[in-house]
């Protein structure tokens, strides 16, 4: 039963992370699995059993959801973007409550805020910076450029999956690699689809979809193990800091969301929008509280066991 729990965590983060703007860290903070999440890949070596017991679970819930909802979450963004990311955007505001009880438990240190504002602001100007996918090329063939652009920006894009508010798929946006990803993705895909009588194309072939993940892969398995350290880190020796922090990048990424919804009361999904907003953060708001948040943790304790 707890293995299907987790598995369950695994899958709403990893539909969380194919959609641009939704941090799956934050999505983890939400379940209340951030910090074992943390634990597990930091001492994967040291506490291999429990770690692994945790892991893989959570990362067959996530190759899962990725694959299932690639195309579902791709259609979902396209014709209900107000919809869609209102909800997402309820959810991240229903958590700020819970991050600000955890920054401000023990004595408060006026320093430990500056994290909050330098990350606040790096939130914003990343916000500015979000360029249209729509507009970016989808890369059919492989070359060394792509192959390193590829390697770094799956580094990057991991580094940011482990901070919550930060979108890893946001920085795929960025940096102009989230459409050939995602391509590759329904590249490798498409093909099985076919197999079983669901019809479907791809721009990118198949055996180069294989290699382009496999790319975007080595450089994302880098960027969880150093992002786990260094989050660890931080939870360890500077806790009010760090959450401060993760504060300031989990209200930075409300700005994307609410750019990336271009909410309008001119059409019916607009007044939809506002519901699924209140949806979302009446749910966050729900599983972070004191009570849900405990019997998450028991869940989570009784699968290590």
């Amino acid at each position: 039963m707890q293995f299907v729990f987790i598995l369950l965590c695994g899958a709403l983060i990893g539909v969380a992370e194919i959609i641009p703007g939704v941090s799956g860290g934050t999505i983890a903070v939400l379940l209340n699995i951030y910090d074992r999440l943390i634990e597990s890949i930091s001492h994967l070596r040291k506490d291999f059993k429990k770690s692994i017991r945790f892991l893989i679970p959570l990362l067959i819930g996530m190759a899962l959801a990725i694959a299932v909802f690639s195309f579902v979450i791709t259609f979902l963004q396209k014709h209900y973007p107000m919809a869609l990311n209102f909800l997402f955007l309820g959810l991240v505001i229903g958590i700020v409550p819970m991050l600000l009880r955890r920054a401000t438990a023990g004595r408060f240190k006026v320093v430990n805020v500056l994290p909050f504002l330098v990350l606040l602001g790096v939130m914003v100007l990343l916000a500015f910076l979000n360029a249209d996918k729509d507009a970016v090329p989808v890369y059919t063939a492989l070359t060394p450029l792509l192959g390193v652009k590829l390697v770094a920006t799956g580094f990057v894009a991991a580094l940011c999956m482990i901070l919550p508010g930060i979108s890893g798929s946001m920085m795929m946006v960025i940096f102009g690699m989230y459409a050939t990803v995602v391509g590759s993705v329904k590249g490798l895909l498409v093909p099985l689809t076919n197999l079983v009588g669901m019809s479907g194309t791809a721009e990118i072939p198949w055996s180069t979809s294989l290699f382009i993940l496999l790319l975007a892969g080595s450089g994302m398995l880098l960027g969880v193990i150093f992002g786990a350290k260094l989050v660890e880190f931080g939870l360890s020796h500077f806790p009010q800091a760090t959450y401060f922090g993760i504060l300031g990048l989990v209200l930075g990424s409300t700005i994307t969301l609410y750019r990336s919804a271009g909410l309008s009361f001119e059409t019916a999904q607009g007044f939809v929008a506002i519901g699924t907003l209140v949806v979302g953060v009446l749910l966050s708001l729900y599983f972070t509280s004191e009570k849900s948040l405990s019997a998450t943790a028991k869940r989570v304790e009784d699968s290590d066991q």
